[in-house]
């Protein structure tokens, strides 16, 4: 994008207009990598902004709010955003939610967050281009081991 035709923004943070949360900032090149390609002539020439709100549809939002980017605009699911499996956890290795309950229930733990963090050290991830937070996942898979271990620990795995 040519820094000419960029709209600047003036250090407020936006909210979402769905649900009056605040966005975070995202990196414009995380919306062109993940929204489908009929929606890519509709980007506007501002900044992007992530809504991690889990119960609003919305998951970019334009810096001065005239552009919303929904979760069936993207070509991912939104795990955040989303209530049934498969709940992606880890975009760049294609882990989910599923996968990490399956571990506790045949195992009784999991190796994925050593996995991922082998592989991240190795320079292997791609979070900017396929984690629609634009982010690394290794926070949202503690989250969901711990969450794993927990049922497991409670025999609901």
């Amino acid at each position: 994008m040519n820094k000419r035709c960029s709209i600047k923004h003036d250090g407020v943070p936006p909210v979402c207009p769905m649900n009056e949360q605040a966005v975070k900032p995202i990196g414009r090149i995380t919306v062109e990598s993940l929204v489908n390609p009929e929606i890519q002539s509709y980007l506007l020439p501002q900044p992007y902004y992530f809504c991690n709100a889990p119960d609003c549809d919305t998951v970019y939002v334009s810096a001065l709010g005239e552009h919303l980017i929904t979760k069936d605009q993207l070509s991912v699911r939104v795990g955040i955003k989303e209530q049934e499996d498969p709940i992606p956890i880890c975009y760049c290795f294609n882990y989910d939610r599923q996968t990490i309950q399956a571990d506790f229930r045949n195992k009784g733990s999991t190796e994925i967050p050593k996995i991922i963090t082998a592989r991240v050290k190795a320079g292997e991830c791609q979070c900017e281009v396929t984690n629609p937070s634009g982010t690394c996942c290794l926070g949202d898979v503690s989250r969901a081991v711990k969450q794993a271990e927990a049922m497991h620990q409670q025999g609901l795995l």
